[in-house]
């Protein structure tokens, strides 16, 4: 008998010795071998792990740098160069589009002022014709019309005779009327008067 059968129960040995079990394999699992589950060295909580990429699957492509913005509508190219000042008082040449303003005088004569004036007034209700006037017989000039010019300003001597059965006074400021209108915009003069005179009145045929 060996020194081992000495520690069995019920050999009458001095004090009862503990079961002995075999460790487990792996000390972290517990319950395979007949062992405690063991806590040690084990974290309370652990950080999910992120699964491994599958086998085969090729990995992700690096973001794509962004797009430039696209180029807005274009706009009207811009002048090679920047035309120089002119100094002032020189003439600029006419371009397309623009009227340039040519030096040089414009004359009327007399004439063309009084056959104006005797159209317009013609051109009046109640007018039946200019007569000779006031003024002394066989001076030049249209018949019924005498003109005084001052600058670009010009008063007008009107003789005309009246049809039978028109109202005399509004004839003659109707004549007064037409007659300044009419030399103002055809020829952008300044009328200072026009003094009508009436000379006869004729009945109309």
């Amino acid at each position: 008998m060996t020194d081992l059968d000495k520690g069995r129960p019920g050999d009458g040995g001095d004090a009862p010795h503990p079961e002995v079990r075999s460790a487990p394999f792996f000390p972290g699992l517990g319950g395979r071998a007949g062992g405690a589950p063991s806590t040690a060295g084990v974290p309370l909580s652990s950080p999910p792990s992120v699964p491994p990429p599958a086998s085969g699957s090729p990995p992700a492509a690096p973001a794509a740098p962004a797009a430039p913005p696209a180029p807005g509508p274009a706009g009207p190219p811009a002048p090679e160069h920047e035309p120089a000042d002119r100094p002032a008082g020189e003439d600029v040449p006419p371009g397309p589009g623009t009227t340039a303003t040519v030096k040089g005088r414009v004359t009327i004569k007399d004439e063309v002022i009084e056959k104006i004036a005797r159209l317009a007034a013609l051109e009046v209700g109640g007018v039946a014709a200019l007569a000779g006037g006031p003024w002394p017989a066989g001076q030049p000039g249209t018949p019924g019309v005498r003109i005084h010019l001052q600058d670009n300003a010009v008063t007008l001597d009107l003789a005309v005779v009246v049809e039978y059965g028109s109202v005399i006074m509004d004839v003659a400021k109707a004549v007064k009327s037409n007659v300044a209108r009419v030399i103002g915009l055809m020829l952008g003069m300044r009328v200072l008067a026009v003094n009508v005179s009436v000379e006869d009145v004729r009945v109309p045929e």
